[in-house]
């Protein structure tokens, strides 16, 4: 297990349900929400992966699908990055109870707010931050990923450093030669 602040998400949501047991035919009130990278196309949005992953709520838990922005600085108990299924994974199982420093931080970076990524160029993030998930659409971008304190993503605009500081909510930003955005 892993500890998650969440800074951030991905434009993509969606829902699945569960099928009833005792009747295959309904679906039952147990759902998961997922949540990955996208770009817009159309009216729509949509995942246009370069990596492909999502991050996952069960609908048991501690995240309410209706209000998203309200789980946004908060800590999340999580299982680890693993590759199941294709893709990138991590199960956000239940919001901390008490205060503490993040193993990690939940921070979408995209073109729109921050400018043009090279997500080839190995060197755009640094070593130890972990893409979840990647979408790109010609110079439209979205990347969620994994970061600690003092990590950076660097793109036309220059390099973006995270910044953690314990006062301001959501206790951390990305930070470019003295303007903050948070992430």
């Amino acid at each position: 297990m892993m500890s998650v602040k969440i800074l951030g998400f991905g434009s993509n949501w969606w829902a699945r349900y569960g099928r009833d047991p005792n009747d295959g035919y309904r679906y039952t009130r147990r759902a998961a929400y997922y949540n990955s990278a996208g770009v817009r196309c159309g009216q729509k949005i949509k995942r246009h992966w370069v990596v492909s992953g999502v991050i996952r709520f069960n609908g048991i838990g501690d995240f309410d699908p209706h209000f998203p922005g309200r789980a946004i600085g908060q800590t999340f108990d999580c299982s680890d990055l693993v590759f199941a299924c294709g893709g990138n994974r991590i199960l956000f199982v239940r919001r901390t109870s008490k205060p503490a420093i993040p193993d990690w931080y939940l921070v979408v970076v995209s073109s729109e707010r921050f400018g043009i990524f090279d997500f080839e160029d190995p060197s755009w993030k640094s070593e130890s931050t972990q893409s979840i998930s990647v979408s790109q659409l010609r110079e439209q971008q979205e990347a969620m990923l994994l970061m600690k304190g003092g990590e950076w993503v660097r793109n036309s605009s220059g390099t973006w450093r995270l910044m953690t500081c314990p006062n301001p909510p959501p206790g951390a930003a990305l930070q470019l030669l003295g303007d903050v955005a948070v992430a």
